[in-house]
């Protein structure tokens, strides 16, 4: 038996991380012949719902968790907490694949971020999972310090996003912005900053950014993280897309902005792609939102047009399901 290491999977959905979790369940493991079980290395949230049976949390039983641990062959990481977990460290020795959703160095490198940290990290931690994987699969489409630290059996196999909305870009009727993302620092979501738009993300996060005093999110209207609301609130009377995340790996949500015909705000940094709205700091996310509100249509269109159809490079999941299927 080969243990399965992830954060969350099934229904509840709280990150990127679990959305490619969800796609390797179900294109992937059907596909394996040698009998997987998956642990998730967590808390079994409210209202958590699948149909499989192989999967165990390993805070409803510790003993279990040992005992699937010492039984199984290899440990597999489809995702891995950023701290050190006594439970898997004493089965090091089992550490095969790591597939590395974004790479704690890269994470910290703020720029002008507001630091706000909600995941607990540990350096030490990270370099260990790395180091005792014998190999690491980086699943963004950006370059990473990763291959630096780690030259040897690192290597990348991009996430996909499946374009099913076919909406065309919306007209621009007024400036407001739209903020679908998980709220870490290097999201930068303290850009909305005297904006009007909306926020769809968690209720804690968003707290403790408004608490710090710093900022004026008068005009912000926040919405609570729920997957069920996700489709009307991409409907909802905003154009623009804050999508400007220092160091993204992926950015599922900013394919998921194009797809429903939204304008994105890039990093710098993101997606080697001819593509004029992009900023690396607050002052540059301010000046575009300004420049996307002078230009025409026209404009927005010819560089939505050639975003997105640089995106339709990772469109493709069986050609994804084939390359990660190939390491098992």
């Amino acid at each position: 038996m080969k243990l399965l290491v992830t954060t969350g999977f099934g229904n509840i959905i709280q990150g990127g991380a679990d959305v490619w979790t969800n796609h390797f369940i179900n294109l992937v493991l059907p596909e394996l012949s040698d009998d997987y079980f998956i642990f998730v290395d967590g808390r079994k949230p409210v209202g958590f719902e699948t149909s499989l049976t192989n999967y165990h949390f390993h805070y409803d039983n510790h003993n279990k968790s040992e005992q699937l641990l010492k039984d199984c062959k290899e440990i597999h990481f489809l995702h891995a907490n950023y701290h050190k977990r006594e439970h898997l460290w004493k089965h090091k020795d089992k550490w095969t694949n790591i597939f590395v959703h974004a790479y704690l160095p890269d994470m910290l490198k703020y720029g002008d971020s507001t630091k706000q940290f909600q995941t607990n990290i540990d350096t030490e931690a990270i370099d260990d999972l790395m180091k005792f994987c014998k190999q690491r699969i980086w699943i963004g489409l950006t370059d990473s310090q990763l291959f630096t630290d780690y030259p040897n059996n690192t290597i990348t196999i991009p996430n996909f996003y499946e374009f099913k909305k076919d909406f065309l870009l919306q007209r621009l009727t007024d400036s407001k912005i739209g903020f679908t993302s998980r709220i870490e620092s290097r999201k930068n979501v303290h850009y909305l900053d005297n904006h009007r738009g909306f926020v769809l993300s968690n209720k804690y996060d968003w707290k403790n950014i408004v608490e710090l005093n710093k900022h004026n999110f008068n005009d912000i209207k926040f919405y609570q993280w729920d997957s069920n609301i996700l489709d009307s609130f991409m409907k909802k009377d905003w154009s623009i897309s804050h999508s400007c995340h220092t160091n993204e790996p992926f950015g599922y949500s900013i394919f998921q902005a194009v797809d429903y015909g939204k304008l994105p705000i890039l990093h710098s940094d993101w997606g080697d792609v001819d593509y004029k709205y992009r900023a690396s700091s607050k002052e540059e996310f301010d000046s575009m939102v300004e420049i996307i509100c002078k230009d025409s249509y026209e404009e927005h269109l010819d560089n939505w047009m050639r975003l997105s159809d640089w995106m339709m490079q990772y469109d493709n999941k069986w050609a994804w399901r084939d390359k990660i299927k190939k390491l098992f």
